[in-house]
């Protein structure tokens, strides 16, 4: 629940269209779905429209509600861009409607980083939860 981050857009133009947290969860090094992890709430879907059920863990979303999800992990509308990933979108893209803040969902240790992404920065942070059990937060502030 400590706070870690804002919410941001780095990367834009060429990896980030506008402010928004792209969340992943990594396990063995390899991109999962973040959904079983994070606890049920009801979500904006603006992917599929109206609104969705999304989660079924234990982890509190890393921000506050109300939440807009504006892209799902996996297989999407947009997902063919990312090539790095064969086609699959890595993450969940949210923004909150209240705050900018974004939380720890579950403990561990906080780490920064950039990467270069078509000639643009992407500020990441992310957290080691042990078990070989990662998060990120891309284009934060």
């Amino acid at each position: 629940g400590d706070p870690i981050a804002l919410v941001g857009n780095s990367g834009y133009p060429g990896c980030s269209t506008g402010k928004h947290l792209h969340f992943e969860v990594r396990k063995g090094n390899s991109w999962v779905d973040p959904s079983p992890y994070l606890s049920s709430k009801s979500v904006q879907d603006e992917q599929n429209g109206g609104t969705s059920n999304i989660g079924s863990g234990g982890w509190s979303w890393p921000i506050q509600d109300t939440i807009r999800l504006t892209q799902h992990y996996g297989h999407t509308p947009y997902s063919w861009r990312y090539t790095y990933s064969g086609g699959v979108h890595t993450g969940l893209d949210m923004v909150s409607t209240t705050s900018d803040v974004i939380k720890a969902p579950a403990a561990g240790t906080l780490y920064k980083s950039s990467q270069n992404c078509a000639g643009s920065t992407i500020n990441i942070v992310y957290i080691d939860h042990g078990s070989d059990l990662f998060t990120f937060y891309l284009h934060v502030q």
